[in-house]
């Protein structure tokens, strides 16, 4: 996340919300990027995680919102070339390795249903990180 947010900022120059899971005042921090790993496992002892993530961009236009995931694909993969380490948290390993897995996709979801303002895109990455 904190990667995300950092080059952002640095290389587009874009504010937006990075968390980790959906907050409740979604619909008023816009644009909205949420990041979970939901695979991964332990590559050797050079890489300590080799995960995958799941990015979602919400933005009011669906233009926004697939600018943003492009964003924060090229973000990401800034990060890893960069081999990006926490300034938060000093002591977690570094960014090594970023490949797309999938997307970024628009997904309108049960979101779209309920809220036809909201547009929404999904994307996987594997990233690895290093010691």
């Amino acid at each position: 996340m904190e990667a995300v947010d950092t080059y952002l900022k640095q290389e587009f120059g874009r504010e937006a919300a990075v968390r980790v899971v959906m907050p409740n005042n979604w619909l008023d921090i816009f644009p909205l990027v949420v990041i979970r790993k939901s695979s991964g496992t332990a590559r050797n002892s050079n890489h300590l995680d080799s995960g995958v993530f799941t990015v979602h961009t919400f933005a009011s236009t669906r233009r926004d919102a697939s600018l943003l995931a492009r964003q924060v694909r090229a973000a990401l993969a800034s990060a890893c070339r960069d081999r990006f380490r926490s300034e938060l948290e000093p002591g977690n390993p570094g960014l090594s390795y970023f490949k797309e897995v999938t997307g970024p996709l628009y997904s309108s979801g049960d979101t779209q249903l309920n809220h036809p303002d909201v547009h929404r895109f999904v994307a996987s990455y594997i990233v690895y990180s290093h010691r």
